[in-house]
């Protein structure tokens, strides 16, 4: 029998399509644990669903803050369904060329974006059943693809994205036994405080997109593990 109460985790949960991925879940049924930075980020959803939405202070360039979190989900549930791991920062001078770009910026980036999925991966993990049903999501982007590179800029993002992308290389190669589904998404331009005034997408609309995509792939046998937001592969 298929459980009813499922539970999804949401790293990166504040703002943008962390928090449209959170509102999705909740009108759907879902238990949702948000792992946001600043707590009062999600004031309006938290009194609308005050018993399926659970916020946990994270911050996943700190592994104390990440094990702290990762405590706290265990006292409010026993399985996570489906691991989201949505955090992610540009650089200040990250549309800079090369010669006005500050390289000692890189590394804070790295440590979000490339590392701070694997801290959470790495803290969460026992809660991620091994049953073929639990998912761990990663959302990436296109900028890491080498094989269809064509910036000149963005060294910061565009790295730690490949970097993204490897770690679900590996940790698909390690989890694949377990019977744990991963993917690294490239989630499509949408207009946020990252992507700009200019994008394509509505957050909104992409979290609902990418929804269904999950839902659907939790479900195949076999799907690309690096995709775009219709579920078609990217090249590494």
């Amino acid at each position: 029998m298929e459980r009813k109460e499922k539970y999804v985790m949401i790293a990166g949960a504040s703002r943008g399509l962390g928090k449209n991925f959170v509102r999705r879940y909740l009108e759907e049924g879902r238990h949702v644990l948000a792992g946001v930075r600043r707590t009062d980020s999600l004031e309006e959803l938290k009194r609308a669903w005050p018993d399926r939405l659970h916020v946990l202070r994270m911050d996943v360039s700190d592994t104390c803050s990440v094990q702290r979190a990762a405590q706290e989900a265990r006292r409010i549930t026993e399985r996570i369904d489906l691991l989201i791991n949505n955090a992610g920062i540009h650089a200040a001078t990250s549309y800079e060329v090369l010669e006005n770009a500050d390289l000692d910026e890189c590394a804070a980036v790295y440590n979000v974006n490339a590392v701070g999925p694997l801290r959470v991966i790495k803290a969460f993990l026992p809660l991620i059943p091994e049953d073929g049903q639990g998912m761990i999501v990663n959302i990436s982007s296109d900028s890491g693809s080498i094989g269809t590179a064509h910036r000149q800029k963005e060294f910061d993002y565009c790295m730690s994205k490949a970097a993204l992308n490897m770690a679900t290389k590996l940790l698909d190669n390690y989890l694949g036994a377990r019977k744990i589904r991963l993917a690294a998404i490239e989630p499509g331009w949408m207009r946020t405080d990252m992507g700009g005034k200019n994008a394509d997408l509505d957050p909104y609309d992409a979290a609902c997109r990418l929804v269904r995509l999950f839902d659907r792939i939790g479900s195949e046998s076999e799907s690309p593990l690096f995709m775009n937001n219709e579920g078609k592969p990217i090249p590494w």
